[in-house]
């Protein structure tokens, strides 16, 4: 046919052979159709709880299943609470642990508790106060064990003055909730659903 005399202009090869490597570079980075929509990519449950802490999430965790699991009948509550004779007559030492694990029976009260475990425990975690180990996970692991032994050591003591039951879930969560409020008093915070600062 007819030739119109337009002229188009093309780049050089050099570039060229640029934007076809940078085409086929992006095109390489697309990820599969069927791989878009993932249930790991949406996050849910799992990926919340891998989220946590290390040291809040095994709490937690445990929390969680040994409070289902003494509610469930799977073990007997009286299996899990803190009884000094059965452990030193028989040997039943995992009752120092325990009694820090078992929240209770299942109610609203309960329920609260394991939510404020969660939630303090991250947030002290996240940057306790430097005992010696730079401020991390050592630290709180540290004062985790100094709040379990004064627990276990005050409890006789206390239990003659006041009747109080031998499962120190409770006691434990109060004290990291104590030492943050320390560490951050003007922080927000929640307690029982009364939003008030830290310090208080």
């Amino acid at each position: 046919g007819r030739s119109t005399g337009i002229t188009i202009p093309l780049p050089p090869s050099s570039k060229l052979s640029a934007l076809n490597q940078t085409t086929c570079y992006q095109y390489s980075k697309m990820p599969p159709a069927n791989n878009v929509q993932q249930i790991d990519d949406t996050g849910g449950p799992q990926a919340w709880f891998q989220s946590l802490p290390l040291v809040t999430r095994y709490w937690f965790g445990a929390a969680l299943l040994t409070t289902c699991a003494g509610n469930f009948n799977f073990v007997s509550p009286m299996k899990l609470i803190y009884i000094w004779d059965n452990i030193w007559d028989n040997f039943e030492i995992w009752r120092f642990l325990t009694p820090f694990l078992f929240v209770g029976k299942f109610d609203f009260n309960t329920l609260m508790a394991l939510y404020m475990l969660q939630s303090f425990s991250q947030r002290y975690e996240t940057e306790p106060y430097n005992t010696g180990a730079g401020g991390g996970t050592a630290d709180y692991v540290f004062a985790l064990m100094f709040g379990i032994g004064m627990t276990l050591l005050s409890f006789p003591f206390i239990g003659m003055l006041i009747p109080t039951p031998p499962m120190f879930a409770r006691t434990l969560m109060f004290f990291v909730l104590y030492v943050w409020s320390k560490r951050h008093p003007t922080a927000p915070a929640s307690i029982w659903g009364i939003q008030l600062k830290a310090i208080h």
